[in-house]
């Protein structure tokens, strides 16, 4: 009986030893609404809304570049796109931002943060928006 609860804990340690682990991989800096206006305010910062051109025109921040992590050219669209500069991702809830995030780390950008919980959020902050 005490081997077993021996090596219940012992998998138990290195599960949760492996999940602290792939959390750390997840590089995607997720940043609070107020971090986000602030960033979004400095000119070199860019705003992008990955939603779908239909989504963006239900409302969006003012200034933001839309490029659709939907639409077949989003890959060649960020190649395009100054890979110094530091990008501030957003989309409805935050699963395409952070999936564009990821795309966009691993295409060697070094800047990318996205808005936590997304336009959603910002909304229910009462932030502004354009339609």
């Amino acid at each position: 009986m005490n081997t077993k609860l021996v090596y219940l804990f012992v998998f138990l340690l290195f599960g949760a030893s492996s999940f602290a682990q792939t959390a750390e991989k997840d590089s995607i800096k997720v940043i609070s609404i107020e971090k986000f206006e602030k960033m979004a305010d400095k000119k070199t910062n860019m705003v992008v809304d990955v939603r779908t051109p239909e989504e963006v025109a239900e409302g969006h921040l003012a200034g933001s570049l839309n490029i659709n992590f939907l639409g077949e050219n989003f890959a060649q669209e960020i190649e395009t796109l100054d890979k110094k500069k530091t990008y501030l991702l957003y989309c409805r809830t935050g699963n395409k931002s952070r999936k564009a995030a990821d795309l966009m780390e691993k295409a060697g950008f070094k800047h990318v943060y996205m808005l936590e919980g997304g336009i959603t959020a910002w909304n229910e902050a009462g932030k502004p928006v354009e339609k």
